[in-house]
């Protein structure tokens, strides 16, 4: 979220070429550049270390303070916030005169806002005068108030700031959202009349609170198809669709009533804007669908003209919300699935050195790449980062046999191949049975691998979708689904009933425009994802839009084990 706010910090200090000895100044000169050549290329580590002795100050250094304001940029871009903070007191200590010192301010506030000391960073934008920064100023801290949950922080900082614009229409924002209480009704109508707030968008939506809140599902039924055609190819529309009734009666249970219509997408984009070109899907709460890659364009201009909240319930892939506001992932996207993942590996093996093999194609390649990125920046080392092509059978297993398996805390295997998965397995039965190994949890179903192989190995499975059957609430669930539809439950089923219960909690917490808050929820536990687990610091806004549980498990004695679910 941080590096939205950075683009003064890259771009508006203005660097000005200074007069000095050429010789005296050569070391300074040559080291200042060379660490803003690596702060360009974002390699902040190596930047830091090249700046760090030019932020010293003498006289004859005039790069001190411009050393020290880059040094503490690529110390926030490297979420290294005490040494961000300590240089830019530094930098206002030892060079108050400097011009740039609205800019270190600036950046200073992102650094406080990052450490969640909200109050300070508040004070620091506030003594900002320059007309070129105050309106990003109050960007930022609308940006930052936002994320907030508790609603003792936001009430002690309006009593802080009264007159603090940003902090009053956050703290309105998040009662109309669903924080609103009767006794709110005065502190509300003192917040719209002191900074002339739109009266129609804050009063008039607390009077009109919803009894209950309209969703639209739109799946590719194809009743237009034969029955049983279209029975076997979309049975999992179907299945979702039940999952999502199931939930709404479980809603209902609770006071929560949602009003669930199915429209029939069928598999093409002239059905989706059909759809969406309905007056009734503009009044909708909630749309979830359209399921397919092709209609995200369309499902994606739809939601930021009609300012409607759509959820894609099966997609993984992030491109399809972009920077979309209004637009959700249900499932978690590759890139958290990999975060999640590193840092879980990170956080559980004591050495923290990782061997990374991956498949030739764009998702492998992809979840290989915010594997590692993940796992160097939380400290760790990659040995080996190596990609395979499991179709050449014999140069996959020359890699395999060249691994150097010593001193290495665990490997990573990011392949579905029954070639790579096959090498795996006999390499580590043959040289280190006791080496953890993360993969994909579609080993499960490789043939060619059996569950007594993997249980004599410690084997760990990124399971999106895992859910535990011995849990209470899968075993009722279960039972439930049964009763009604004669049929066990698939995972699409179970999918549908987290998704709209969880979605249907969020309207009915915080209305049609949950978005404003969902942001800064974090981690909250499913019915069956469960469990709690690593908070990724670099999601930053795909938690907003990324909202599934990612099960770690582990094959243990023969059984499926959460490990950790992480998000």
């Amino acid at each position: 979220m941080k590096r939205s706010f950075l683009k003064h910090a890259a771009g508006m200090l203005l660097l000005t070429a200074l007069a000095m000895p050429a010789q005296a100044q050569q070391d300074y000169s040559t080291t200042y550049s060379n660490g803003k050549v690596l702060l360009g290329q974002e390699r902040y580590d190596k930047a830091m270390a090249e700046l760090l002795p030019v932020t010293q100050a003498g006289p004859k250094n005039p790069y001190a303070p411009e050393a020290s304001y880059l040094y503490a940029l690529a110390a926030l871009k490297a979420d290294k916030l005490p040494e961000a903070y300590r240089m830019l007191q530094q930098l206002k200590s030892q060079h108050p005169g400097w011009p740039n010192q609205p800019e270190a301010g600036y950046l200073l506030a992102n650094v406080l806002f990052e450490q969640d000391n909200y109050e300070q960073a508040l004070a620091e934008l506030n003594t900002i005068r320059s007309p070129k920064l105050q309106a990003d100023a109050e960007g930022m801290k609308r940006h930052y108030l936002n994320r907030i949950t508790e609603r003792g922080t936001l009430e002690r900082l309006l009593q802080q700031h009264p007159d603090d614009r940003a902090v009053a229409q956050t703290f309105a924002d998040k009662l109309v959202a669903g924080w609103y209480r009767p006794e709110d009704r005065a502190t509300l109508e003192s917040i719209v009349s002191k900074h002339r707030l739109d009266r129609n968008r804050y009063l008039s939506a607390i009077a009109m609170r919803k009894q209950a809140y309209h969703v639209a599902a739109l799946m590719p039924f194809q009743l237009n198809q034969d029955l049983g055609q279209a029975a076997r190819k979309n049975q999992f529309a179907t299945d979702l669709y039940a999952g999502m009734k199931m939930a709404q009666d479980s809603l209902k249970r609770q006071g929560i009533n949602i009003n669930l219509y199915a429209y029939d997408a069928g598999t093409d984009t002239t059905a989706v804007k059909r759809i969406l070109d309905t007056p009734e899907l503009k009044q909708m709460d909630l749309v979830i669908g359209p399921v397919y890659k092709s209609a995200a364009k369309i499902a994606a201009r739809f939601a930021a003209e009609h300012n409607v909240n759509v959820i894609n319930p099966l997609s993984q892939d992030l491109e399809v919300v972009a920077d979309n506001a209004n637009m959700f992932l249900f499932e978690s996207s590759l890139a958290t699935q990999a975060r999640q993942a590193a840092t879980y590996a990170y956080h559980t093996f004591p050495i923290k050195t990782a061997l990374i093999l991956f498949e030739n194609n764009k998702d492998d390649i992809a979840f290989a790449q915010h594997y590692r990125e993940q796992f160097l920046k939380l400290g760790g080392k990659v040995s080996t980062y190596r990609k395979l092509s499991s179709a050449q059978t014999t140069a996959t297993a020359a890699i395999f046999k060249d691994l150097k398996l010593s001193d290495v805390g665990h490997i990573a295997v990011f392949s579905d191949q029954m070639t790579a998965a096959v090498n795996t397995v006999s390499t580590l039965q043959a040289r280190a049975a006791s080496l953890p190994l993360i993969t994909y949890e579609k080993w499960l179903g490789i043939g060619q691998i059996t569950l007594r192989q993997l249980d004599d190995l410690e084997v760990y499975f990124v399971s999106p979708k895992y859910v535990d059957q011995l849990s209470p609430a899968a075993k009722h669930f279960r039972q439930k689904y049964m009763s009604r539809y004669n049929m066990p439950p698939s995972q699409y089923a179970y999918a549908g009933f987290e998704m709209m219960f969880y979605f249907g909690t969020l309207l009915h917490n915080y209305g049609p425009r949950f978005n404003l808050t969902l942001g800064g929820n974090g981690l909250k536990p499913g019915v069956f994802y469960q469990g709690l687990g690593y908070t990724d610091p670099n999601s930053g806004s795909e938690l907003r839009h990324d909202n599934q549980y990612i099960p770690i498990t582990k094959l243990e004695n023969q059984q499926l084990m959460v490990v950790n679910p992480v998000f």
